[in-house]
């Protein structure tokens, strides 16, 4: 089973080089950008490359923003686009800042990448203590009703995109699904007879009720859950579930 701390998809230094031509600017982004507004301290779990964590330094330049991942390959990326964020190598398990912020979020569908019940309270428990007392934790997770993940063959996943660095570069994925696990597989061609790279990644499909169970018992509450990144009421043929989290003491439950 592939963790998120050995996936090659973001580790190797190779492949992770192809990540920001295929997620230059996400749907998501937009709706932590608008959130990033009224919040001061910042921290993005799974920052990734951090292109969502740039775009929020340089509108809001005056925020205290840390992005964590634990890909180093990913970070040095993230590096070179601004020195504005505190880039720290670390899981959403195990990071510790020393300070609470405003706003944590998770996004890209990050959540799905913790593999069990355990990893989800685990990582909730340590975004428990890394959340202000009026703070609120905003992230995604894909609806298992809706089964997207049977969208992820050759034939609907095929892409041709534009690089600078590499001209046309072919991407499409593949993917098998095992007791609850979705593995599925990335491949990346330099044009129609170039070098091929692949990688394999696990996800899970958390339903939201076990969320909702994983958030309650990390001690935390469920205060929205929305269909889309915009905000959207949730429906059970809804693509998206996006979670708003909070303190108990704070805010009243989601009934999910």
């Amino acid at each position: 089973m592939t963790t998120p701390y050995d996936d090659p998809l973001y580790r190797d230094p190779e492949l992770a080089q192809f990540y920001d031509i295929d997620n230059e600017w996400r749907a998501d982004f937009d709706m932590y950008l608008t959130r990033a507004a009224t919040a001061g301290r910042i921290l993005d779990l799974g920052c990734g490359t951090g292109t969502l964590m740039a775009a929020i330094a340089e509108k809001y330049p005056h925020k205290i923003l840390t992005g964590a991942d634990p890909a180093a390959a990913m970070l040095a990326i993230a590096q070179k686009k601004t020195d504005r964020v505190s880039w720290l190598q670390a899981s959403a398990e195990t990071l510790d800042t020393g300070m609470t912020y405003d706003l944590i979020i998770l996004s890209g569908h990050a959540f799905q990448v913790f593999l069990s019940r355990e990893q989800r309270i685990a990582a909730l428990q340590n975004i428990q203590r890394h959340l202000s007392r009026d703070g609120i934790v905003l992230f995604d997770s894909r609806n298992p009703a809706t089964e997207e993940w049977r969208e992820w063959i050759p034939e609907l996943s095929r892409e041709v995109q534009r690089s600078d660095k590499f001209g046309d570069v072919i991407s499409w994925n593949d993917v098998s699904e095992h007791n609850g696990v979705v593995r599925y597989q990335t491949f990346y061609q330099l044009g129609e007879n170039g070098r091929i790279y692949r990688a394999e990644s696990d996800i899970t499909f958390p339903s939201a009720a076990e969320i909702t169970e994983a958030v309650t018992f990390s001690g935390l509450v469920v205060r929205h859950i929305y269909g889309d990144h915009r905000f959207s009421p949730f429906s059970p043929d809804s693509r998206e579930m996006v979670f708003e989290l909070g303190h108990p003491q704070c805010n009243q439950a989601y009934a999910a």
